[in-house]
């Protein structure tokens, strides 16, 4: 089913946790609220699911308003970060809990959760206790009973964040298995940016409330709206710059040192004397001498080695620049090395400077 928001607004006194949202979740659709800390994305999944009532906007789900509609009657299904298993009942009391508590006869709530052990592949694990199961396994019986009820939403509050890394990789893989066969809308929390990438269709960057970007994973990283929503996406360079001049689908750009490259000026292109910010994703910063727009030499202050990458932190003038490289075999520059840097124009991201 589909999810609608509309100037929605939630206040903690002087504070704006949800500051006029309006977002469309289409049917099926695997949607993420993604930020930092304090970035009202909690604050909005749990006033979606109706356990806190906003100050303005609506909710509406498949063209129903559901703004003030009881938790019980929204047709959502929550999974906390912690579980909130049961520790006394077994893995088939868990997910059949809220059958019984909609009294559905015995014999479709053993159908439907023997159902629901199969799809998040927990077959035989019934009878044990959540103490008697993993951390991915819990958090599996936690999913298999928030689709056992048949929500027309399942909302997802950061249920990946007690896992380690290697068991984090498994269960985003399996969440979106279990999501597709289901075909069901999902809404995820999460401040994890590779969590939002691999599972989501499109995402909502929140910055103090309010939704700063909404867009495929692509297009948040890719083409970033704010200089906030590229950050949080991933390491960056940025360039404070003023536009000197344009020379057809190029503009020559100026940092206040006199450090100068090449932009794209693709499509509307930017006047002479334009204060520009522009972002340069690491990887885009080529190790070689080749026939590069933008050609530099720079010296190299640290290397990181990250198994398949190294990240090279490198000086450029009065410039520190962030360069990413695969590991292909060959050894790379070592600390103090000189190297050729280079770009092109259609490398940066361009957003102009408040």
């Amino acid at each position: 089913m589909s999810l609608e928001l509309k100037s929605l607004r939630k206040h903690f006194g002087a504070v704006k946790a949800i500051d006029d949202v309006s977002l469309a979740v289409g049917d099926g659709e695997f949607f993420s609220l993604l930020g930092p800390s304090g970035c009202g994305k909690t604050t909005l999944l749990r006033t979606i699911a109706g356990i806190l009532q906003p100050d303005g906007g609506t909710i509406a789900l498949d063209g129903r308003d559901i703004t003030r509609v009881p938790v019980h009657a929204r047709n959502t299904a929550l999974v906390f970060q912690s579980y909130a298993l049961f520790p006394h009942l077994t893995v088939f009391e868990n997910i059949a809990f809220g059958l019984r508590m909609r009294r559905e006869k015995e014999a479709a709530i053993r159908s439907r959760v023997v159902e629901a052990l199969g799809l998040v592949r927990l077959e035989g694990m019934g009878e044990r206790l959540p103490a008697q199961i993993s951390g991915g396994q819990q958090q599996r019986v936690a999913l298999a009973r928030a689709l056992v009820v048949r929500p027309a939403l399942l909302l997802l509050d950061e249920p990946l964040s007690n896992l380690d890394a290697r068991l984090r990789e498994e269960m985003r893989v399996e969440i979106r298995r279990i999501q597709r066969a289901v075909g069901i809308t999902t809404i995820l929390v999460t401040h994890d940016i590779q969590e939002a990438f691999a599972l989501s269709d499109r995402i909502a960057v929140m910055n103090q409330g309010r939704a700063e970007q909404i867009g495929s994973p692509a297009d948040i990283y890719l083409r970033p709206a704010t200089q906030f929503v590229a950050e949080f996406a991933g390491q960056i360079n940025h360039f404070a710059v003023r536009v000197e001049r344009v020379d057809g689908a190029r503009a020559q750009v100026a940092a206040s040192d006199g450090f100068r490259f090449w932009i794209a000026s693709i499509g509307r292109a930017p006047a002479v004397g334009s204060e520009l910010v522009v972002i340069l994703r690491p990887e885009r910063v080529r190790l070689d001498a080749g026939p590069h727009a933008n050609r530099f030499t720079a010296t190299v202050e640290d290397v990181t080695y990250l198994g398949g990458l190294t990240i090279y932190r490198l000086a450029l003038g009065a410039h520190r620049l962030l360069a990413q490289a695969q590991n292909l075999g060959a050894p790379g520059p070592s600390p103090g090395a000189t190297v050729p840097v280079g770009w092109e124009p259609e490398d940066g991201v361009c957003l102009v400077r408040n």
